[in-house]
């Protein structure tokens, strides 16, 4: 099994400090395996615009829970062969992505926005991303707990070790998620896009999906094995595909609820522009730059694809058939 010392989950660098393993083999750097069969894992201040209250909502039924501070612990793989299938075949991948979705959240300026405006945004945002997510993960078989957030200034320490500024992070050791309030001066341009922190959030949340449904610590044991043998060329290879995997659950979400938060067709482009600047060429400012994230044109990428809606099997970047270049 996987004990975790303490992983995290950033919008921008990816920062591991990845397990302890006890009680099975280190797995071989070679290709991931065509899965052969489905298996489950079941053990600022306020805009005018306002959240549309019109059309036939999805998920209606679903009770929002409060935040789960103490969730039961993540699914961990027992071989290096059930890691692959959960990545790759995951039982997620057969959901429906609802839509539309009811959001009930009065926009905001997030860069300026007080902390306590910011705090009760990001916490109807995540109320919105369960409701959403939840009944999907539930019809699967997994458990959906609801992530609380902590929005923190300057550095600060962690369940996951130091959080930097400027950054957001789900943190797994402790299943919550981090947002600094000065993220949104990282994006000059996109700064005051009441849709940033709803864009940022729904990757984070696209963690915690990952999470649940035991795809973060498959992937995370095949990129720790590559750390081991120093093949930091695959390492980052899987990292990125996790990465690329949250920002089309990111923007499935967006589609989901864009009825809801009157998510106009400018509002669209702006948001897709913007997920490129999240790149690691775009941040590193290293034209052709291959990091750990996903280059800007291939999150942008995996964005749209998750915004056109569909089946979460859209949003599989562990399917060994895609090509290299579009986990690059």
């Amino acid at each position: 099994m996987l004990a975790v010392v303490l992983v995290l989950f950033a919008v921008f660098a990816l920062v591991v400090v990845i397990k302890v393993m006890s009680g099975m083999s280190t797995p071989e750097p070679v290709p991931l395996p065509v899965p052969t069969s489905v298996t489950s894992t079941a053990t600022n201040s306020p805009t005018s615009r306002q959240t549309s209250t019109s059309g036939d909502y999805q998920n209606e039924n679903y009770q929002v829970p409060e935040p789960d501070l103490y969730p039961p612990d993540l699914p961990e793989p027992v071989s290096e062969s059930e890691a692959t299938d959960w990545m790759q075949n995951n039982a997620f991948y057969q959901q429906a992505v609802p839509s539309p979705v009811r959001c009930d959240v009065t926009m905001v300026d997030a860069a300026t926005a007080s902390k306590a405006e910011l705090q009760t945004y990001l916490d109807g945002i995540v109320g919105c991303l369960m409701r959403v997510w939840a009944p999907a993960l539930e019809d699967a078989g997994f458990n959906a707990s609801r992530p609380s957030v902590t929005i923190y200034s300057g550095r600060i320490q962690s369940p996951c070790g130091r959080l930097d500024s400027q950054n957001a992070f789900y943190c797994a050791a402790d299943q919550q998620i981090y947002y600094s309030q000065d993220l949104p001066s990282l994006l000059p341009n996109y700064q005051d896009n009441p849709f940033l922190p709803v864009e940022i959030m729904a990757h984070e949340f696209g963690h915690a999906i990952q999470a649940q449904t035991g795809i973060l610590w498959s992937e995370s044991l095949w990129q720790q094995s590559y750390q081991d043998q120093n093949n930091k060329s695959s390492a980052k290879a899987m990292s990125r595909r996790t990465e690329l995997q949250a920002d089309c659950f990111a923007g499935a979400f967006l589609n989901s609820v864009s009825q809801s938060l009157s998510f106009t067709s400018g509002d669209r482009q702006t948001i897709i522009d913007m997920v490129y600047y999240l790149g690691d060429d775009a941040v590193s400012g290293v034209p052709g730059y291959s990091g750990d994230h996903g280059q800007g044109v291939n999150r942008q990428s995996w964005f749209k694809t998750g915004l056109s809606g569909g089946t979460t099997s859209m949003c599989n970047t562990f399917d060994p058939s895609i090509p290299s270049a579009k986990v690059k």
